[in-house]
């Protein structure tokens, strides 16, 4: 309780937090509902059936989840978290994908014939749109069909379109409209290979032309969104990430953990200056470490642009520096015969457990060979841990030889007593691995015997001497993940099949408890428009309590819905998110309408409850053209790429008011600025007129969607005609504001001042045209504008400004023109013209 306040003392909980706040009635819940899921208002008979209760409110919000408009929510809400639907190109531009790349050079070849590479670029932009779209079209599928929302990790397919599909090596029969390239069916990537042996690419001007294909067919193991290209590729890894990123993010958006707050981080310099394997062994990283690094190895098959098994040899996608490493220090074998054979020495970190060392011949140059004794393994007290002798561990043989050739070969010492091991090529698929048992973490000594062929001079910058290295947890030819880091797996369990570890990842995800309430969390800012509130973290903040609150209230209600979510809504489908949506919608949260006290912590921890929040600039476009039936800039073109942005505020000023790219700008505007304002006056002002245009004069009374009932003959100047106004004006706030008035209420009469003042000054004003089509409204820039009105006034497309757009048939729409009565003797139309720009600009237009 704040002090002055003149109010009993309230002990708040999350069960008591809606107590005093009143829940907005059921049209008004429908209506935002009908926005968010349809991009448009309900109808009457929409309205009329939620009334019936809450059964039927449940089915009418529901039945809102279908269309070409429920898709879009899906696929932006998607990618509002996924940030997967960016301008990324070489998605599955890689050799890898035979069919694509034998495709590709068939038309790159024929675009060098002709000279023109306009098709080659449609098409390239279309495969690439399919591979792009890919997660996101999943989780649509998945959902409008009314699958187990937990589909979108454990699918055995991919969504493609059909340019994809035919690059994956797919069959294409069942697309329905072969122009369509936003038209995504299940599919899979039948025509993957692995690079290696016998894998043989022609290079030419053109580009790359596969020879031969090699042995390395693969079955792609597919795991629903976790291993589409473009998910990996959103989430790159390097060689010294390894992975970790996919993990972050896989955790955070399945299975709620934000694995970076999920500790504190220390600001110890000898802790941060640790350069023994912190990960590993340092507590102020394992707190994390222990938990992030074994799902990042169950990604262990998937390279850093998120291609299968893409090192050559098709065994793995393990960095190449990695796999080379040399380990320790170099050192120079100086001595040239048994006789002077001498004791190396090399100090190595190793884990408790069974450790692996590795002993390489780092010498490229052939005609040079080291002769190797034995090896010894002693603690820090000079305690030996093992001793081996080398022939014992016999010569390497390359894993990439054909015939097994072999990398050296044993043979005895000069005295004839003795065997060694005589090594001849210096790379790491020759080098010599031995299992050493570790009693505890620590540094040890390793102790080699060892002489080589002597001196030789070299031109290559090297000292002369052959040269040897010790590696501890080393590559080994077969291995495919780290031998520095933790083993593939999630929790406390260990991946199976190292081949298919994410899709038994997927799995063990959506077996989890938690993936239920991350979903909520998912979903929850698409309707709430904000994340689910943290705990505060500064107990001196005036509003901690009111925060906490918040974030303990939301809490308990994020498991409400997620224990829904799992068992199914009232005996309903397990996992259908269709079910959750219509339960977010009627939660307390979002149906909040006005908190009916003073309490303080109460307002605080209601903040962002029931909250008009900004509509995005696609929700914006979408609601523009439901209520009006006209669009910002609304083109039509046969490009691919134009296709992505239809309007402007899809398009070019998407950014500007407060729209995201996925890539830099990742986050929407939750409150507008005044940048965006001046967008959303500019939107007004611009549409205003055509709106106005179109209703007044080109539609009849009967298709007009916010005038019909009224004509530019009524005017203020007369009882009646006010009266008809101020009742347009009572319609008007309910389609455009979704608020309800009377003609006398103060939203009304603020309206009819405004009417009456343009009206006046207009009809006082020497410069004002008394014909509408002066005004020279640019409605032209909405390509579909005369729908219904004029057919066929579009024509077939022109190449104007690089890009071949739909234009119109300007002498049959003049024609139209012309023969049109554009009179406004009483100056209606204009001041209807101006009181709409009013009402969009309004924030209520421009609020869910």
């Amino acid at each position: 309780r704040l002090l002055g306040e003149d109010v009993a003392p309230v002990t708040l909980t999350p069960q008591t937090l809606f107590d005093t706040v009143r829940m907005a009635p059921l049209r008004k819940t429908l209506r935002r509902a009908a926005l968010i899921f349809a991009g448009r208002i309900p109808t009457e008979a929409e309205y009329a059936a939620a009334q019936r209760g809450a059964d039927a409110l449940r089915a009418t919000i529901r039945g809102l989840m279908t269309g070409p408009e429920f898709h879009e929510f899906l696929i932006r809400a998607a990618n509002d978290r996924l940030l997967t639907d960016r301008d990324d190109f070489a998605i599955i531009d890689r050799v890898n994908f035979v069919e694509f790349t034998r495709e590709k050079y068939r038309r790159s070849k024929a675009a060098h014939e002709s000279g023109d590479g306009d098709e080659f670029e449609r098409w390239y932009y279309r495969v690439e749109h399919g591979a792009r779209r890919a997660p996101l079209e999943l989780i649509a599928h998945v959902v409008e069909n009314d699958r187990p929302y937990t589909e979108i990790l454990t699918a055995d397919y991919i969504m493609a379109n059909r340019w994809t599909a035919v690059a994956y090596g797919a069959p294409t029969h069942h697309f329905d409209d072969p122009t369509d390239f936003n038209e995504f069916k299940p599919s899979r990537i039948e025509d993957y290979y692995r690079s290696g042996e016998g894998f043989e690419v022609e290079p030419d001007p053109i580009g790359e032309r596969i020879v031969s294909t090699g042995p390395l067919s693969t079955e792609y193991p597919h795991a629903g969104v976790l291993n589409t290209t473009m998910f990996l590729r959103r989430y790159p890894t390097t060689a010294t990430n390894r992975n970790r990123a996919r993990s972050r993010w896989t955790y955070y958006h399945f299975l709620g953990l934000d694995i970076e707050k999920s500790a504190s981080r220390t600001t110890d310099p000898d802790a941060l200056a640790d350069t023994n394997n912190p990960t590993m062994f340092n507590p102020a990283c394992t707190v994390c470490h222990v938990v992030l690094d074994p799902v990042a190895g169950a990604f262990q098959n998937y390279g850093d642009d998120g291609f299968y098994k893409d090192q050559w040899g098709g065994l793995d996608s393990l960095d190449p520096h990695y796999k080379q490493d040399a380990g320790g220090p170099s050192l120079a074998v100086r001595a040239e015969s048994w006789a002077e054979r001498e004791t190396l020495s090399w100090s190595v970190w190793m884990a408790a457990g069974v450790g692996n060392l590795r002993v390489l011949f780092t010498n490229p140059v052939s005609n040079r060979e080291v002769y190797l004794d034995r090896l010894r393994v002693t603690d820090a007290r000079g305690q030996v841990l093992a001793g081996r002798e080398f022939e014992d561990l016999g010569p390497p043989v390359h894993p990439d030889s054909e015939h097994g050739h072999s990398c050296g070969a044993t043979g005895r010492n000069p005295s004839g007593r003795e065997e060694v091991v005589a090594l001849w090529w210096g790379s790491f698929e020759c080098a010599i691995y031995m299992d050493v048992e570790v009693p505890s973490d620590g540094v040890y000594n390793v102790e080699i015997v060892a002489w080589s062929n002597g001196y030789i001079e070299t031109q290559h910058g090297e000292d002369g001497f052959a040269r040897l290295s010790v590696a501890s947890n080393a590559y080994q030819v077969g291995d495919t993940w780290y031998r520095d880091m933790r083993t593939p797996g999630f929790a406390d369990e260990l991946a199976p099949n190292p081949d298919n570890s994410v899709q038994w990842l997927a799995r063990k995800i959506v077996a989890d408890e938690r993936f239920a309430e991350a979903t909520v969390k998912f979903w929850w800012p698409a309707i709430m428009g904000s994340e689910v509130a943290e705990p505060p973290e500064d107990e001196e903040d005036a509003d901690f309590e009111g925060l906490l609150l918040a974030a303990n209230a939301q809490g308990a209600e994020v498991e409400r819905l997620a224990r829904g979510f799992r068992g199914g809504f009232s005996g309903r489908r397990r996992h259908n998110l269709k079910d959750l949506l219509v339960e977010l919608v009627l939660s307390k949260w979002f149906r909040a309408d006005a908190v009916e006290d003073t309490n303080a912590v109460r307002r605080v921890a209601l903040r962002d409850a029931g909250a008009r929040r900004l509509l995005t600039p696609e929700e914006l476009a979408r609601k523009t053209a439901a209520i009006t039936g006209v669009q910002w800039g609304r083109g039509l073109s046969m490009e691919p790429w134009d296709g992505q942005w239809p309007n402007v505020l899809t398009g070019t000023i998407r950014l500007l008011y407060g729209g995201i790219d996925s890539d830099g700008i990742t986050e929407r505007a939750r409150d507008i600025t005044s940048v965006m304002a001046g967008v959303a006056k500019r939107h007004a002002a611009e549409l205003s007129c055509p709106i106005v245009m179109r209703e007044l004069y080109l539609l009849p009374d009967s298709e007009r969607l916010l005038f019909s009932g009224v004509d530019t003959q009524v005017t203020p100047g007369s009882e009646s005609g006010a009266n008809a106004i101020r009742d347009k004006l009572v319609e008007l706030h309910e389609k455009l504001l979704g608020v309800r008035v009377t003609p006398h209420s103060p939203d009304v009469e603020a309206a009819f001042r405004l009417f009456v003042d343009v009206w006046e000054r207009k009809r006082g004003s020497q410069d004002t045209e008394s014909n509408f089509r002066s005004l020279e409204c640019d409605w032209w820039p909405d390509i579909r504008f005369l729908d219904g009105i004029l057919d066929d006034a579009v024509v077939e497309p022109e190449f104007v400004d690089g890009t071949w757009s739909y234009g119109y048939d300007w002498g049959r729409v003049d024609d139209f023109m012309d023969g049109i009565d554009w009179s406004d003797r009483h100056y209606t139309a204009q001041t209807w013209m101006v009181v709409l720009a009013y009402l969009m600009m309004d924030y209520r237009y421009l609020y869910l």
